[in-house]
C-alpha cells in the first residue's frame, strides 16, 4: 500500500505544479497612424531598457519592419514577456533602415513613440515612452510626426 501512495502523492503534486503556472507572456499589438505616404517600410522597434532607445534600432528587443498600405499600420509583437517597455517607430521611406535627419540632426522621416510624448529640443525620453505590460494582450497608439 505504501508504494502505492508515494506515487500517487508525487503525480498529484506534478499536476497541481503545472496547472498553476502561468505563461506570463502576451500579445502586444501596435497601431501606427499619420503616414504621409506608402514609400518604404514601417519600422516599429520594442525596448526593454534604455539603451538604443529611441533610434538605434539594432539594440532594440524586437524590431517588426513590415510595407505601408494607407495611413496606418498595424503589427503584433507575440510572446513578449510581462514587464516594461517603450516602443520606437519610424517610417523609413528610402528602405535604407535608418533615420534619415538634415544637416542639424532634425529627422527627415516619420517618427514616433508610445504614449506619443510631448518632446522639445531633442528626441523623447524611455521614461516618457515607457508602459507597463501585465496582460495577455494591450494595444496601443502611435502617431507618426514629421518635421
Amino acid at each position: 500500500m505504501k508504494r502505492l501512495i508515494l506515487p500517487i502523492i508525487v503525480l498529484f503534486g506534478i499536476i497541481s505544479f503545472s496547472l498553476g503556472q502561468t505563461t506570463n507572456t502576451g500579445a502586444l499589438t501596435i497601431k501606427i497612424n499619420g503616414f504621409r505616404n506608402e514609400k518604404g517600410l514601417s519600422c516599429v522597434s520594442l525596448f526593454n531598457n534604455t539603451k538604443g532607445f529611441p533610434g538605434k534600432y539594432d539594440q532594440a528587443y524586437k524590431i517588426i519592419r513590415s510595407g505601408i498600405k494607407g495611413k496606418q499600420v498595424i503589427v503584433e509583437f507575440t510572446d513578449v514577456p510581462y514587464g516594461i517597455y517603450a516602443v520606437s517607430v519610424l517610417h523609413d521611406e528610402n528602405s535604407n533602415n535608418k533615420l534619415d535627419t538634415n544637416f542639424i540632426g532634425m529627422p527627415k522621416e516619420g517618427v514616433g513613440v508610445s504614449n506619443n510624448p510631448k518632446t522639445f529640443m531633442g528626441p523623447p525620453s524611455y521614461s516618457a515612452s515607457q508602459f507597463n505590460f501585465q496582460s495577455p494582450t494591450k494595444t496601443l497608439e502611435i502617431n507618426l510626426k514629421y518635421l
